[in-house]
């Protein structure tokens, strides 16, 4: 298929032709089926321009036409877990003419957010939210006396999260009105890990149950009186009956209260149709299991669901991705832990890491293979991640713990409770640090400084680029006083050769250049942004010091306090929220030494930052260099008394 044929599937189309959502259930089954091809390739078409979740989305285009056809979502509420299989419900409820705009600055948001559309009931980036989320809607509905129907579709891997069964739990005992549609792809990002994924999907791929369930159906239609007889209803009723003593899914889901239909094709319209209607109007908690496959259509991402679960553009025709030019020897920080992370357990035995069913995103995806009994995905579970790894260091191992930064935010008490206050040497590797783009608000990682700050015993370190994280995860692999973080960002970096980084000193800031008007405190990428605003202020004439703080807890108070004394200005720069941050620690740090100096506090704004491209979101943050420099000058042209400054230093630079 050429490019341009692909392109022209498009036109003419029943998707085309539709203006509101409910006009899906005025289409026949004929309609419906030709709908869900077009709604793919709608799919494939824009993610192949702009990049986004392809495979996850292709798996749920039938599930999302099936209940469109049985639901009016302008009165009935559906909340979708883990946002990014969401795709096809946002072209079909009404946003197929701005799907292009997928991921870009004011478009359409990669997931559901209540302010884009009225058909978003519930806002998700995060997984497993989404049976709690509906169950509340549902306890909401019935108190206010309503009818309307509630909807939760839970998959790719959160079913593996604690929060999805503390809700059918509670539910058990409720008995709430909640339709579950379980999507069994047996995939998150990386594959399915747990005893849960494995029980929830071995009786639905049995051969024989289901060939026994085919040919017993097939005798009953041919037996002649069958229909006189009941003869395939009763075996119906002990197909069902098998299915409930030997299928552990249903036994799961009944034993907690809810009443269990599947298993289910989830590609097969026919079918789901079928059974969406027959269940719709039944009373309490209800779990529909259907088995769909990640990628479904695309045979590229069918093959490989991982490569295409989160895509940068690529050619349609052949799958191939588009590479961007390359920079040099750069490499991902993500690729600079894996690496080294890799030397690291070569050496010590001991070392174990583990994830939150990021394996793949955070870069050591390679090394399973290679360590299948130390590197160890828990599944979408960052408590359980967290309180793991305080075990194998009570028990002597040196865990690593890698995680997005967005993610460990669901592990904030375990940190505290199980590792913070037993002092136990526990490694957080912290990705995806900063603004991270296109996903937008739901995946910024822009609150791990100020919450990790917070808790008693916490060493937070953050490298300015892959040479210095090379050094500071040798660092942590040798530190045994508590836990230690490090964060670094979605970011590339070019230089990684440890040796040419400045020694690692516990607690110490490293002077890059020295001066006398202006002091730069700086962490992570905002030490380059640094050099860059220094730059400008000495072409204006301004001595400018820049320093990379690299620690951020404990600070090198020391450093602070003699800039303080000396500087006109200090300014603290950061990529996170500048609400509890580094620059925080800057400021308290000079209060408790008696210190009083005009300060800057750089940093993320207190409002949450939309989707765009990095650049453009931190050119919304005011955090580029331009945007500093010009902060920096016109807090040195206030005349002293407004900045409550004794001091006449500010004047005389100024004149």
């Amino acid at each position: 298929m050429k490019k341009r044929e692909f392109e022209r599937q498009s036109m003419n189309s029943i998707l085309d032709s539709i203006s509101q959502p409910k006009e899906i259930q005025n289409l026949n089954l004929k309609e419906l089926i030709q709908l869900a091809k077009e709604c793919r390739h709608r799919i494939i078409e824009v993610t192949s321009q702009q990049g986004g979740h392809l495979a996850s989305s292709l798996g749920t285009v039938e599930i999302t036409v099936a209940l469109l056809k049985n639901f009016d979502f302008s009165i009935d509420r559906i909340v979708w877990d883990v946002g990014h299989q969401a795709y096809p419900y946002k072209i079909l409820t009404d946003r197929n003419k701005h799907f292009d705009s997928l991921g870009k600055a004011g478009g359409i948001k990669k997931f559901l957010s209540r302010d884009e559309s009225s058909y978003d009931h519930f806002g998700a980036g995060h997984a497993s939210t989404s049976i709690s989320a509906a169950l509340g809607m549902a306890i909401g509905r019935d108190l206010q006396q309503k009818k309307h129907r509630v909807i939760a579709i839970i998959g790719d891997g959160a079913m593996t999260g604690g929060l999805a069964f503390e809700a059918l739990n509670h539910n058990g005992s409720l008995d709430k009105n909640v339709l579950v549609i379980y999507n069994d792809n047996g995939i998150s990002i990386d594959p399915n890990v747990g005893a849960i994924s494995k029980l929830l999907t071995r009786f639905a791929s049995s051969r024989f149950y289901n060939r026994f369930r085919e040919e017993t159906l097939e005798f009953a239609e041919k037996a002649p009186f069958s229909e006189q007889l009941g003869l395939k209803t009763t075996l119906q009723k002990l197909h069902d009956s098998a299915k409930s003593f030997f299928s552990p899914p249903s036994m799961l889901f009944e034993q907690l209260g809810w009443r269990y239909f599947g298993t289910v094709d989830g590609h097969k319209l026919p079918d789901l149709l079928n059974l969406i209607d027959h269940v719709k109007n039944l009373d309490g908690p209800i779990v529909i299991h259907a088995i769909t496959q990640k990628g479904k259509g695309y045979a590229f991402a069918e093959e490989d669901s991982y490569k295409y679960h989160g895509v940068t553009p690529f050619e349609p025709v052949d799958g191939k991705f588009i590479k961007k030019e390359p920079t040099g020897n750069a490499k991902s920080f993500s690729e600079v832990f894996g690496d080294k992370l890799d030397e690291l357990m070569a050496r010590d035995q001991k070392l174990v890491v583990l994830s939150a069913a990021m394996l793949s995103g955070t870069g050591i995806v390679k090394l399973q293979p290679k360590y299948p009994d130390r590197v160890l995905d828990v599944g979408i579970a960052e408590g359980h991640a967290v309180t793991c790894s305080a075990g194998l260091a009570v028990a002597g191992n040196k865990p690593f713990v890698a995680i997005y930064s967005t993610f460990l935010q669901r592990a904030l008490d375990h940190i505290i409770h199980d590792i913070a206050i037993q002092k136990l040497p526990v490694c957080f590797m912290i990705d995806r640090a900063g603004l991270v783009g296109a996903d937008g608000p739901t995946h910024h990682g822009l609150y791990d400084l100020t919450y990790l700050r917070m808790i008693p015993n916490m060493t937070i370190m953050v490298p300015r680029n892959g040479a210095e994280l090379r050094g500071m995860m040798e660092f942590a692999c040798n530190y045994e006083k508590g836990p230690l973080a490090i964060r670094y960002p979605k970011a590339s970096t070019a230089e990684v050769d440890e040796n040419k980084s400045p020694q690692l000193e516990f607690g110490k800031a490293y002077i890059l250049r020295k001066g006398e008007d202006v002091a730069l405190f700086a962490v992570g990428l905002m030490v380059d942004t640094a050099e860059d605003v220094a730059d400008l202020l000495q072409a204006k004439g301004y001595s400018t010091a820049v320093i990379n703080a690299r620690f951020v807890k404990p600070l090198d108070e020391k450093m602070i306090v003699n800039f303080g004394n000396k500087v006109k200005l200090l300014v603290s720069m950061e990529e996170n929220t500048r609400h509890g941050g580094f620059g925080s620690g800057v400021l308290e740090t000079l209060s408790e030494n008696g210190i009083r100096v005009p300060t800057l506090l750089i940093g993320a704004p207190d409002r949450f930052i939309e989707q765009a491209s990095q650049e453009e979101q931190r050119k919304a943050a005011n955090l580029n260099a331009e945007q500093i420099f010009m902060r920096i000058l016109e807090r040195i042209h206030l005349p002293a008394e407004k900045i409550g400054n004794k001091r006449t230093g500010l004047q005389k630079i100024h004149a």
